[in-house]
């Protein structure tokens, strides 16, 4: 999980699970890099356990559809 930030607030729903990221604009500008890092781990613990693909066939997905 990632740490707690001064001035940014995980708020849960109903049944407890992560549903919104509350985050004070001024934390925001001062820390905007820390903020992203923080998402991105947010984003990542949700996604721990899904299917992955490998690079290569990422890339000849994109390929195929004409997006590299």
């Amino acid at each position: 999980m990632p740490r707690a930030m001064k001035g940014v607030t995980i708020l849960h729903d109903e049944v407890n699970d992560k549903r919104f990221l509350q985050i004070d604009v001024a934390v925001l500008d001062k820390k905007r890099e820390e903020v992203e890092d923080m998402i991105d781990a947010l984003i990542a613990e949700q996604r721990a356990g899904q299917p992955t693909i490998t690079l290569e066939a990422l890339e000849k997905k994109l390929r195929k559809k004409g997006k590299l």
